[in-house]
């Protein structure tokens, strides 16, 4: 869900209160870049880069924000740190280690972090899910699968469940960080692999075959059976169609990438 984002003038004074506290007078620089959290800045506390995300503990989605925090100790060293939280004037405010590097990584074929990626997403794959996280791959996709096909989706890994180019960050020196861990699940090891293809066919502009080639790089990924890729390739595909059924606009892109990524692995 897209979130409109508070000027830090307008929060109200106890939150700002709490920021001035934790990291000094000043509403900082704020990030334009990103639409799930109604506050988002950063701040150069003692002279080291933060950045704070905030929500109204009231919003629908506040409790995707304080699951991103409770995670926080128990993800792979791609993640940035969680250096504090706090609830103040009826707001949750999460500060995050800050991080010099691009908003988004390029996904193209001929990215040069594309590589470091995929690195990435290999190190997650083998990262068992820790007991706080409690959704399922099959909650979240079963609803566009047959019943017969949860145990295909049946996994105790980690899965970030949202690979797109906006959820990597790269350094000038080339690590890779991943971001936005705020829809994390538990499912097979594969599952991210097999989400970023897609997004490597709509962010990059790549062939379903060229992407293909970038996700078998991904030991998990290469192992899982084509049954399940396709399974879950589909029920992506079909969760987006559901989402422009309900009137979210601007998906035709991205519609045609899933279809094109998911009838990619629904051929033998």
């Amino acid at each position: 869900m897209r979130v409109d984002r508070v000027p830090y003038g307008e929060l109200p004074a106890a939150t700002r209160a709490a920021l001035v506290a934790r990291v000094g007078a000043g509403e900082g620089v704020p990030v334009t870049a990103g639409s799930g959290s109604a506050f988002a800045s950063w701040f150069w506390p003692g002279g080291v880069m933060v950045f704070v995300k905030g929500m109204p503990v009231d919003h629908v989605d506040a409790d995707r924000l304080e699951a991103e925090a409770a995670i926080a100790a128990f993800l792979p060293p791609s993640a940035p740190k969680v250096l504090w939280r706090e609830s103040a004037g009826g707001w949750l405010l999460v500060c995050f280690q800050g991080l010099v590097a691009t908003q988004w990584t390029y996904f193209g074929d001929d990215g040069d972090h594309v590589g470091s990626v995929a690195a990435v997403l290999a190190e997650l794959s083998e990262h068992p899910a820790p007991g706080v996280v409690t959704m399922t791959a099959w909650e979240r996709w079963g609803d566009y699968c047959d019943p017969c096909d949860e145990p295909l989706l049946v996994g105790d890994r980690l899965v970030h469940s949202d690979p797109a180019g906006s959820n990597f960050m790269t350094e000038p020196g080339g690590r890779v960080w991943m971001i936005d861990w705020s829809w994390a699940l538990r499912g097979p090891g594969w599952v991210d692999a097999a989400l970023w293809g897609f997004r490597l066919v709509l962010d990059g502009r790549q062939t379903p075959q060229e992407a293909a080639r970038w996700t078998a790089r991904i030991p998990a990924f290469a192992a899982a059976p084509r049954e399940a890729v396709a399974v879950l390739t589909r029920a992506e595909a079909q969760s987006w169609e559901h989402e422009q059924a309900k009137g979210m606009t601007e998906l035709a892109d991205t519609i045609a990438a899933a279809r094109a990524w998911a009838e990619h692995w629904a051929t033998p």
